[in-house]
């Protein structure tokens, strides 16, 4: 007699119906993997590529280690399903290495600038809030409402510490002297008073080029009378930035440095010893014409530089140049430090590149970063994320190295 295999009884077609809905979903975190790798491999691809260079600053490590775990699951039901399973762990070992290699080279350019990233804390990215230790009015804006600043007194600091005066993003239309909290906290920790400034801001009604950068520069002329109240030393003051709050750091140092520079209430502004921003939008023009979806007149570049201008370059060009970083430039402008997304689509890289080049030419200590595989806004996705530790250590560092 001829032996005959029996057939597979239920629980063997339900145990590979398992496994099958299983390398399903191995599968799908597979491809997430290799379109995340895509995107920040291959710029111009839309929302792919501006998506996926925000996730690998915020998500490349635990996504690295999810791509790990997933490729061994894939490999363990390779054993019941060998086809499918050699597709899944074929997709996800290519993903997970090159997400990895991205990653690297992320924490390299980090290393390279003097700063440092922990990618075991990167795998635990996760949101945070603190609040100040004061919050003064220190003016009034043209339309009545009172101008605030944040306040975090020093940690740890012998004697008068060095200032870190912020200035919040938004594209000059939103955010407030509350953004970034603790960020701002973990700065002031290491021995700084730190002081966010709020300013009016700009409405389609109300342009406000030529409003919020004096106020900013209000904060500055009232920190000889009182700084030394709050822990602070007024002549080590360091002007900082992100985005639109980068355009207006420069612009007040800057303008400070060559005495041109106007206080919303009066007095002499000093000149703070450096200047440190993030992604500044200090060509104007060049961010209207090229920033995301260029072309297309309700860009969100476009409406907000207009909005905080009151038009298009070709309409009130003295403006935009009143605002522009390299107009700005003298041989006194204080040091300043860059760091600039790669792959930002809001602020595009050419300008703050172009606005170090010019610095650096006519002898100003300019030092630019270039953070590879990140977007605008990269370092803000979670505190302790793969940007967040770019963005606060690499400006720790180059404060530290400077004696502030």
């Amino acid at each position: 007699m001829t032996a005959t295999s029996a057939p597979p009884g239920p629980r063997h077609r339900a145990g590979a119906v398992l496994a099958g809905l299983a390398l399903v979903l191995l599968g799908a975190v597979a491809v997430l993997l290799l379109l995340v790798v895509l995107g920040a491999l291959v710029p111009g691809l839309g929302p792919l590529s501006g998506n996926a260079t925000s996730t690998v600053q915020t998500y490349g490590p635990p996504l690295v280690v999810i791509g790990v775990v997933a490729t061994l699951l894939a490999l363990v039901l390779r054993l019941r399903l060998r086809r499918a399973g050699t597709v899944v762990v074929g997709l996800g070992l290519v993903g997970t290495v090159v997400l990895g290699v991205i990653v690297g080279l992320v924490v390299a350019a980090a290393g390279a600038a003097g700063g440092a990233v922990d990618l075991v804390r990167a795998v635990d990215p996760h949101g945070d809030v603190s609040l100040p230790d004061g919050y003064p009015q220190y003016g009034v804006g043209p339309d009545g409402a009172p101008l605030r600043a944040a306040v975090y007194r020093p940690g740890g600091a012998v004697g008068p510490a060095p200032i870190l005066v912020y200035v919040h993003g938004g594209g000059w239309a939103a955010g407030s002297e509350l953004d970034n909290s603790s960020d701002l906290r973990w700065f002031a920790q290491r021995g700084r008073l730190v002081i966010s400034v709020g300013y009016t801001l700009a409405t389609p009604q109300r342009p406000t080029w030529d409003v919020a950068a004096a106020q900013v520069a209000c904060v500055l002329s009232q920190l000889p009378a009182l700084a030394p109240g709050l822990g602070g030393d007024p002549t080590r003051i360091v002007l900082a930035g992100d985005s639109a709050g980068g355009q207006l750091a420069v612009s007040v140092g800057y303008h400070a440095a060559s005495r041109t520079q106007p206080s919303a209430c009066g007095g002499r502004v000093p000149v703070p010893q450096g200047v440190l921003v993030q992604y500044p939008a200090v060509d104007p023009v060049g961010a209207w014409r090229d920033g995301h979806f260029p072309g297309e007149p309700d860009s969100p570049g476009r409406v907000l530089l207009e909005t905080y201008t009151g038009g298009t370059p070709s309409q009130v060009p003295d403006r935009y140049t009143a605002i522009a970083g390299i107009p700005a430039i003298t041989p006194g402008a204080p040091p300043t430090l860059a760091l600039v997304p790669a792959d930002d689509e809001l602020v595009p890289p050419a300008g703050p590149e172009a606005f170090v080049a010019a610095a650096r030419a006519a002898g100003v200590d300019a030092t630019l970063v270039s953070v590879p595989f990140a977007n605008h806004a990269y370092d803000v996705g979670g505190i302790g994320s793969l940007g967040n530790q770019v963005r606060r250590s690499v400006g720790e560092r180059w404060l530290a190295d400077h004696g502030w």
